[in-house]
């Protein structure tokens, strides 16, 4: 048993070893820097990726592979944008180095995906990563490194409640759009039996909720409740299992490839005659090529931005010309302009991070967004942020296909969760930087 001496004498070398240790960490060895070291270093502003003359952000998408044709133009749209601006000269003086990592839209890839981006590019932020199980893979791994995660493609309601300091949404959350959804049948088919295909994951429970929400107090009630695994592509089986539950609506929370499906499976298989809806990921031209257009007419869905062909719209005018400058050479699609309107949203904030960008000063921009009008939001509605609202879009409008397209059908949807703002005073120089958003003109550059 140890005496009270002994003890105390251990006390102390222990006190000592610390001490030591600590200003061998600092690379000091007088008492002063032994006190300061840890204050200065939690001080320190966060410049990871950031140079004088470039700013380096990644993210992770399937490249290749099957959802690689859907989901891969997102990317490419955001590099797009990027690029345009860097042919401007960049931002303050800084270009934008955009790494895609192609993660085979697989969680296992997704994390070395990432873990490269982070650990070895040493990315200043990640931009508009994809879907629900490869993002939550790694969603917590980038909050505790405190990498800026932007605009996470995926309306999971997990990203923004409870909000963490470093995660934005990109999309409406799953559960509002589906309540959102849910109204659309209570006043338009206000007895229905309602039958309901979703992806086996957390966007079609979160999806099944709010359509159960909207449709509260209603005489709407779903009946039957068909699941599909995401890398399942055919659904006709549990299509048919809904048919045969005598529904009177259909709807589907699912991702293109697993919609179409469903509806080639009514229309053509089925011949069967019932109204469907399907949730706003599917708002696209893509949708509309995987199910046939004289398949998916008639279906109605929910969209926070414009569609391609409105070529009266100015910015499908201005996206167009930047993705024939700047694109693939593929043709130009809704998902490659959506990547677009990401990629705005970022060069906004970075700008309004002013000159001395850190990881602190861009957050503190993306918390004091305060209506800004990016150029898809004409006819939607403007982007607010704060503290306690991480969500940049909280506006949709119902669509519908018509003669081959999605055209809008009704007045924008309102949840914004920041109604009220004072937009923060600009930054130094900040009117020299290349102009973004609905009052910018596309901008010729060599």
């Amino acid at each position: 048993m140890l005496s009270a001496k002994n003890v105390l004498r251990s006390v102390l070398c222990m006190s000592v070893v610390a001490i030591m240790l600590m200003l061998m960490a600092c690379g000091g060895t007088s008492d002063e820097s032994s006190t300061t070291c840890t204050n200065d270093r939690a001080a320190t502003p966060d410049s990871t990726g950031v140079t004088d003359t470039e700013i380096k952000l990644g993210t992770h998408f399937p490249l290749s592979q099957n959802p690689a044709a859907a989901y891969a133009p997102i990317a490419y749209g955001i590099k797009a944008f990027f690029d345009y601006i860097n042919a401007q000269g960049g931002i303050y003086g800084r270009k934008i180095n955009f790494i895609i990592g192609d993660d085979h839209y697989s969680p296992a890839d997704t994390v070395e995906v990432v873990r490269q981006l982070v650990e070895g590019d040493k990315v200043f932020a990640v931009v508009g990563g994809l879907g629900e199980e490869t993002h939550s893979a790694v969603w917590k791994y980038l909050e505790e490194k405190g990498v800026p995660d932007m605009f996470v493609t995926t309306g999971l309601d997990k990203w923004t409640n409870p909000v963490a300091r470093t995660r934005f949404a990109g999309n409406p959350d799953y559960m509002t759009e589906g309540s959102i959804l849910g109204q659309y049948i209570v006043k338009n088919y206000p007895n229905a039996k309602v039958g309901l295909l979703r992806q086996s994951d957390e966007m079609g429970q979160e999806g099944e909720t709010g359509l159960r929400n909207g449709i509260q107090g209603s005489d709407v009630e779903i009946t039957a409740v068909e699941n599909y695994d995401v890398i399942q592509s055919d659904v006709t089986a549990q299509t048919q299992r809904l048919k045969n539950a005598n529904v009177d609506v259909l709807i589907a929370y699912a991702i293109p490839p697993q919609a179409a499906s469903m509806v080639k499976a009514v229309r053509g298989t089925l011949n069967w005659d019932v109204p469907i809806l399907v949730s706003g990921i599917n708002c696209s031209d893509i949708f509309i090529l995987l199910a046939g257009a004289e398949h998916a007419e008639g279906i109605v869905s929910v969209v926070f931005g414009p569609q391609v062909y409105q070529t009266d719209h100015p910015a499908v005018q201005k996206y167009q010309k930047i993705w024939e400058k700047f694109g693939t050479g593929e043709a130009f699609s809704n998902f490659a302009m959506y990547g677009m309107s990401d990629g705005e949203m970022m060069v906004h904030l970075l700008e309004r991070a002013g000159p001395d960008l850190t990881r602190g000063s861009f957050l503190d921009a993306a918390e004091s967004e305060c209506g800004f009008w990016c150029s898809g939001c004409v006819g939607i509605g403007p982007q607010s942020m704060s503290s306690t609202d991480h969500r940049a879009i909280e506006d949709e409008m119902y669509t519908q296909v018509q003669d081959g397209k999605w055209v809008a059908i009704g007045e924008p949807v309102g949840f914004e969760s920041t109604p009220n703002c004072t937009p923060m005073t600009p930054p130094e120089g900040f009117d020299q930087q290349p102009k973004v958003g609905m009052d910018a003109p596309y901008v010729e550059t060599p």
